[in-house]
């Protein structure tokens, strides 16, 4: 019979540290808190506070058929959530720079070039040609995306790319 000494000792040691922790009985320890990062989001009641924390104008003429929540990361992001009955439908971004900004990195089997209602070239993102998951573009000095919670045709998801600024 072969005997493994490097396994043996590994759990030697585990049954060390384990009985040593039950033994100790100090029960007023603080346990370490791992709950992750901070929200780096910032709550905002309409889009001119939006604006005045992100430092860029904010502006999104689309409707919402429920509720929205607009959020800030300050100085470089202005995001709106569209929901109804607690569901969300879609989200649209605006943020300072030209990197993407929309927190989407999924693989797409599709990536297309179509000009929104605005004139602009918006590139789509999706697995069907059909429907989009995500459009995303950079003009001036900013990047937006429009995210929907299920995909979306070509012409909803450019009339929505097409009212944010």
């Amino acid at each position: 019979m072969r005997k493994s000494f490097p396994l043996q000792a590994a759990c030697a040691v585990s049954a060390m540290i384990v009985s040593g922790c039950a033994v100790s009985g100090n029960t007023d320890a603080a346990e370490p808190s791992f709950d992750g990062m901070p929200d780096p989001f910032t709550e905002v009641s309409d889009l001119k506070g939006a604006a005045e924390l992100a430092g860029f104008p904010v502006s999104f003429d689309g409707k919402c058929d429920g509720h929205s929540i607009i959020r800030v990361i300050k100085g470089s992001l202005a995001e709106i959530i569209c929901e109804k009955d607690g569901n969300e439908l879609y989200r649209v971004r605006k943020g300072s720079g030209p990197d993407d900004v929309s927190g989407d990195y999924s693989e797409y089997k599709l990536k297309e070039e179509k000009k929104d209602s605005a004139g602009r070239t918006v590139t789509l993102k999706g697995n069907d040609g059909i429907s989009w998951s995500l459009a995303a573009w950079h003009e001036g000095d900013y990047s937006y995306s429009v995210s929907p919670a299920s995909p979306m045709e070509t012409s909803e998801i450019l009339t929505l790319a097409g009212r944010l600024r």
